[in-house]
């Protein structure tokens, strides 16, 4: 959002118009759906600073820079364990997802431990969403372009990874313009050194047997040799499969 307003006050800038006006503008409270930035754009149309053409422009720029952001208001437990694998299967059909009436006669001690089933491969599937680690405000007005990530070295954190019962992992780094994905092994994620201990979780899996849960904090670059483009994914996950 800030990218539109700071825009937008340049744009009232070289208008010409009434300064007491502008002013009003920019401090009178919104009013849903009459937003200060709706009532920006409106004046600038009437005072003919930008035409329809440039209307359309900041709002296809705008649109492109947040086509993500919804996803920064969902609450956490929607985020952290649904959203992720509905988009897996929504982008690849070819993916199954782990239920004991989908998989039981192929995996009979299925108990709940991965997502995905892909010819016999077990996928766990985690996202995480980029944002500025400052206090105050919500989440999605905290949330990162790929660039700011990037830039402020911002580390993704994937929790609850048991790499004992699932064979890849995809993750996903959620954006508010992008989204990355980075397909690794549960081999792979062990040679990084950075999982660490979260806890120990009983009866997760077969029947008794004790399994490991832990934690990964990793920056773009440490997440660099599994990065893979969206419509590689599938393939990657046979690869490594």
């Amino acid at each position: 959002m800030k990218e539109l307003r700071n825009e937008l006050d340049m744009l009232l800038n070289q208008s010409g118009g009434d300064k007491n006006t502008i002013e009003v503008i920019k401090s009178e409270k919104a009013v849903f759906p009459f937003s200060t930035e709706g009532r920006m754009l409106a004046y600038l149309l009437a005072t003919q600073t930008i035409n329809y053409e440039k209307y359309m422009e900041l709002h296809n720029e705008y649109a492109k820079r947040n086509q993500y952001l919804d996803l920064f208001d969902m609450a956490p437990r929607t985020f952290g364990e649904t959203w992720g694998e509905k988009h897996i299967l929504g982008l690849f059909p070819e993916f199954v997802k782990a239920t004991k009436e989908n998989i039981s006669s192929i995996y009979p001690d299925f108990d709940g431990e991965f997502d995905l089933w892909l010819d016999g491969i077990r996928v766990e599937v985690k996202a995480c969403r980029a944002n500025s680690t400052k206090t105050g405000g919500s989440l999605a007005s905290r949330a990162y372009l790929h660039s700011e990530a990037t830039s402020n070295g911002f580390k993704y954190h994937y929790q609850q990874l048991k790499p004992s019962c699932c064979d890849v992992f995809i993750w996903i780094g959620v954006c508010r313009d992008d989204l990355l994905y980075w397909v690794l092994t549960s081999d792979e994620l062990q040679k990084t050194g950075k999982l660490g201990s979260q806890h120990r979780n009983e009866n997760t899996g077969v029947a008794g047997v004790e399994v490991f849960e832990g934690q990964v904090f990793m920056t773009e670059e440490e997440l660099k040799p599994f990065l893979v483009d969206e419509k590689d994914v599938l393939n990657a996950v046979r690869r490594k499969g």
